[in-house]
């Protein structure tokens, strides 16, 4: 096989007898990065990917890989095939990327429609006619879908054209752009539905373009807004006569089974805002969508047949392997391997590592000499208690001890703690509390006053900590 030097790398090998044309699925890519300068040409313009023996075309998709930009209307792009047909996937296109991903752009993708943008294939989005580009890039007019190149001969140079038009932002498309013919990457599909309307004013039919926003309730005349479920936006709907057919593309995270209903509010050119339609109609479910509904039910999965797993081949070993060291016996789980047990690590010593926190949540941990422990904490306070003490006069700057007997397994260190229960009399005080004897702690009051003071009983509350 003969290699030519070119930026572009084929992720699908060539056969080298008779070199034969690739009959199916192939990906090419250019992995140069392209950054997309503000307001001028990306810095390279074009970026080409050869394709040096292709499949004759039956769909096909771009994937501008690790794109980001803050303000996609801000863009141009442009695809030219070998054969010279110019498709504009991006002018004055809705949208922005918070963090880079794989911008995937084909006919089966769904449109680009100012919602938060997320990981699935987009469809070329043009609002509201092609934008010219600057030479080298062939002038118009493009074609803004990739329909026109079915059929014809992938081989040959591909030309990707990418240029900011507006002053303020800039991105990048760091790791290349790829093309991929007849892949899966052209034949997603994604939660978008179609809807056909007709648009009336005063009774007489309206024609022009407008673009219709579609909301999705939970009910059917509720105004809260929790009962709003998503919106979706299609641009530069053509009508004729006051007919339209459309698409919307809503999040997949808006269908989970409940019933939705389908609001539509419309802007014509010059309006400054959106003019919402009178009454919803019920979104509804075509009858293959009705029978997937059922799809998570054992019953309705047995009703109509299972897989044989001894029929399914080529499973990866990690998954064909992940439970062959288990087994179940009666009730337990055991596991018949002689190695460790490692969970979020891949290194140690014993029958069971692990690189995080071990909860019981009942029971505790119970040791070899068959002891369970259900707290590994050790309370710091060694003796604790109550003394009612009466004190007789203390001389104005004079004190009195107090000393506590029969507290056993105290320590020199240990820390005494004295709260009276209740307030000292004005001018007296606690001048110290300290450990003693094993068995024995004291404190003293002061009276810092200049007159003797008789106090009354007083009830001290004590902690011995360590």
């Amino acid at each position: 096989m003969r290699h030519r030097s070119n930026p572009a790398v084929c992720t699908v090998a060539l056969l080298a007898l008779g070199m034969t044309p690739l009959a199916d699925a192939a990906t090419f890519s250019n992995p140069t990065a392209i950054t997309i300068n503000d307001n001028a040409n990306a810095s390279l313009y074009p970026s080409t990917i050869n394709v040096p023996l292709g499949p004759p075309i039956q769909s096909i998709a771009v994937s501008l890989n690790q794109f980001s930009h803050s303000r996609i209307s801000d863009l141009t792009v442009l695809l030219v095939s070998p054969s010279g047909k110019a498709v504009q996937l991006l002018a004055n296109a809705p949208g922005s990327t918070a963090a880079a991903f794989n911008f995937v752009l084909a006919d089966s993708g769904r449109p680009l429609n100012g919602d938060p943008m997320v990981k699935v294939t987009y469809r070329p989005t043009v609002v509201p006619a092609p934008a010219a580009m600057p030479a080298p890039a062939p002038g118009l007019p493009y074609l803004t879908s990739f329909d026109s190149l079915i059929g014809d001969d992938a081989a040959g140079t591909w030309s990707l054209y990418v240029r900011d038009n507006v002053t303020g932002e800039v991105g990048s498309i760091a790791t290349g752009w790829s093309l991929s013919i007849n892949g899966p990457l052209a034949a997603s599909i994604s939660t978008e539905y179609s809807y056909q309307g007709v648009l009336r004013n005063a009774g007489g039919p309206l024609s022009g373009v407008y673009d219709v926003r579609a909301d999705l309730w939970r009910s059917p005349n509720s105004t809260a807004p929790q009962d709003k479920v998503a919106s979706s936006t299609a641009f530069a709907v053509p009508i004729e006569n006051g007919v339209f057919t459309t698409k919307f593309a809503p999040p997949s995270s808006s269908f989970d089974g409940r019933a939705l209903w389908v609001e539509i509010a419309v802007k014509g050119p010059g309006d400054p805002s959106f003019v919402t339609l009178d009454g919803r109609a019920p979104l509804t479910a075509v009858p293959y969508a009705s029978f997937a509904l059922k799809a998570d039910q054992a019953a309705f999965a047995d009703e109509v047949g299972t897989v044989s797993w001894g029929t399914i081949t080529n499973i990866p070993s990690n998954v064909l392997n992940a439970f062959s060291p288990w087994a179940a016996t009666g009730t337990a789980i055991n596991n018949t391997n002689t190695g460790n047990v490692l969970i979020g690590t891949t290194t140690g010593t014993s029958k069971l590592t692990v690189n995080g926190t071990i909860e019981s949540k009942a029971g505790g941990v119970k040791f070899p000499d068959g002891s369970t422990q259900t707290t590994a904490v050790v309370s710091p306070i060694v003796a604790s208690g109550s003394l009612s003490l009466d004190f007789s006069s203390i001389a104005a700057g004079g004190d009195a001890l107090a000393t506590i007997n029969g507290v056993g397994g105290l320590e020199l260190t240990d820390v005494v703690v004295i709260s009276p229960q209740s307030d000292l009399p004005s001018g007296l005080s606690i001048d110290f509390a300290r450990v003693s004897a094993t068995s024995q702690f004291r404190f003293r009051l002061r009276n810092n006053s200049g007159a003797a003071i008789n106090p009354p009983l007083i009830v001290f509350g004590y902690r011995i900590i360590r």
